[in-house]
């Protein structure tokens, strides 16, 4: 899997997860091994906002139950929006 960081289709990802991380980091900070949860802060809430302001932002659907489940990390979240 090409690195995330590599990807300007994926930067809008990249920019959503800083606004709604509550440790003030810009988007150039999100690596792709950072936890959602613990590296980033992105509670519960914030993750169903998370996931609500890419599908928008997408014009698509793109999480279903069993892929939401398995986003741990941002290289998670990526490789869940690249294979919608």
């Amino acid at each position: 899997m090409q690195n995330t960081e590599l990807r300007p289709d994926l930067e809008f990802a990249r920019q959503t997860v800083a606004k709604l991380s509550n440790k003030g980091l810009s988007p150039e900070e999100i690596r792709d091994e950072m936890e959602l949860n613990q590296d980033l802060g992105i509670d519960s809430l914030q993750f169903i906002r998370l996931i609500l302001e890419l599908e928008k932002k997408s014009s698509r659907r793109i999480f279903n139950v069993r892929i939401i489940a398995q986003i741990k990390t941002f290289r998670d979240l990526c490789a869940a929006i690249s294979a919608a």
